[in-house]
């Protein structure tokens, strides 16, 4: 006898064929797909202890979110301009959030995951740069605590600074308050201990970093530092087999990332907007991996060329960069906004396909973040992660076209049960591994202390924040 049998009206597989079943079963045992097919066949050969039976439900891979960033949910309030955002960032990040902000913001982003059918994501632990948080791996271990206790996937990325060091933070820990000056080897001894600690852990893990430079920045002879820190990243990442995801790609930081190092089968590139030809060609003989968003900020200031990309065979994920200030963890609404915002760039209404959109989302970003082997799809032999959506809903009757609807009509408030390694870690929409109101107090709590050690206020509303189209100071008005 299995552990779990998952029957639905529809099963959307994301398999190597594709394959869309009506009336089909899952079945799942220890933690894993050991059989996928018709209903019938499948509960006659595989009696289970346990069955979810959703007959208005369409069964499909969970979500795979392949960039965001830890502590933007308990900051995503403070400021409608993207200079007041980034200062609110630092500040908290930097100075004001303590292992038990850490912690609080990673279990209310993994609970708003769940809730929305994502169940695996990655995280930055922090923005970018100088506010990734690695002078202490206290940080860090809180973070992966919060994920793993309310049993989503997560992939965390920490990494040290560009020179010049020290970096200055504030650490409050165990009753106590410090300033903290880290140089490169305080960074990547914290970088080491939550690469060892974690190494293991088998729903949790660790990647790397290494801030996003132009070619300007890194000049026809580079620094000497700016080279070893590079090359200290790249070779703990080639030691551990670990990703190096680096943020805020732009056209000639491709070629920058190339000459230190750090551009390989085992990269990862965010947002990658600004790409020419020659830059896609590297990212291309690289084997590296890019993640859109197209609901960020970033591509409102230029476009990533997703298509292109593809056709030059480069894996692209799809991310949320969430949860920030105009974004959410949804996964449905940026699938969406993908399709929208590149047919509008490019006034060709035949771009992204549902299935491809789709694909992005699920095996795309799961192979971009290397776990492709092991989630994104429903097959044997894979994490049973499966999500389940009730369509028996207005918006989604009459379901006749699975992907489609799925695609550009369903929203994450339509997961109806969420299933991470054979776990039912939600059902009726009812979340079983954390008490969510909790969860939500623990998080407002720790904004508040948080804000409270840095003297950080909510904004004031701008000018022409009604009745305009535009804000009149203009550049800082991007949120």
């Amino acid at each position: 006898m299995i552990d779990l049998l998952v029957t639905a009206g529809t099963i959307i597989t994301v398999d190597g064929e594709r394959r869309v079943i009506a009336d089909g079963a899952v079945a799942v045992d220890a933690g894993r797909i050991v059989a996928v097919g018709s209903a019938a066949g499948v509960m006659a050969a595989y009696p289970a202890r346990q069955h979810v039976d959703m007959p208005d439900g369409v069964a499909m891979p969970g979500l795979v979110d392949a960039h965001g960033h830890a502590g933007h949910s308990l900051i995503r309030t403070m400021a409608d301009d993207l200079d007041g955002w980034m200062s609110a960032c630092a500040r908290v990040y930097k100075h004001g959030a303590t292992p038990e902000f850490w912690g609080a913001e990673a279990q209310l982003a993994a609970v708003e995951k769940l809730m929305a059918g994502t169940t695996t994501s990655l995280s930055m632990l922090g923005g970018s740069g100088d506010t990734i948080r690695s002078d202490a791996p206290e940080h860090g271990t809180a973070h992966l605590e919060g994920y793993a206790e309310v049993g989503v996937r997560a992939v965390m990325v920490v990494g040290p600074g560009a020179p010049p060091f020290p970096k200055l933070t504030t650490l409050h820990a165990r009753g106590t308050t410090r300033e903290v000056a880290s140089s490169y080897a305080d960074q990547m001894a914290t970088v080491n201990a939550l690469v060892s600690d974690w190494k293991t852990h088998n729903m949790v893990a660790v990647a790397l970093t290494y801030p996003t430079l132009s070619m300007e920045a890194i000049g026809a002879t580079p620094d000497p530092a700016l080279v070893a820190g590079a090359g200290g990243v790249r070779s703990l990442s080639e030691e551990a087999g670990l990703l190096i995801v680096q943020d805020g790609h732009r056209a000639d930081t491709v070629e920058a990332s190339s000459r230190l190092g750090l551009l390989g089968s085992r990269s990862l590139l965010s947002h990658s907007i600004d790409l020419d030809e020659s830059h896609i060609e590297l990212i291309a003989r690289a084997g590296a991996s890019v993640a859109h968003n197209p609901s960020a900020i970033y591509s409102q200031f230029g476009r990533c060329p997703v298509p292109e990309l593809l056709d030059a065979g480069v894996t692209v994920g799809l991310g949320s960069d969430a949860t920030a200030p105009d974004r959410s963890a949804d996964m449905f609404r940026h699938m969406y906004q993908l399709t929208r915002y590149h047919r509008a760039d490019r006034r060709d209404p035949a771009l992204f396909p549902p299935g491809t959109t789709l694909e992005m989302a699920t095996i795309g970003s799961a192979t971009a973040l290397g776990m492709g082997e092991d989630v994104g799809s429903i097959e044997v032999g894979k994490a049973a992660d499966v999500i389940l959506l009730d369509v028996a809903k207005p918006h989604l009757t009459p379901f006749t076209h699975p992907v489609h609807q799925i695609v550009y009509f369903a929203t994450g408030a339509d997961v109806d049960t969420v299933i991470v390694g054979g776990q039912v870690l939600m059902q009726d929409r009812l979340v079983k591994s954390v008490d969510v109101g909790s969860v939500l107090e623990a998080g407002r709590d720790e904004q508040a202390r948080a804000f409270a050690r840095v003297g950080l206020e909510p904004p004031a509303t701008r000018d022409g924040f009604w009745g305009s189209a535009r804000y009149p100071d203009g550049a800082g008005s991007v949120l």
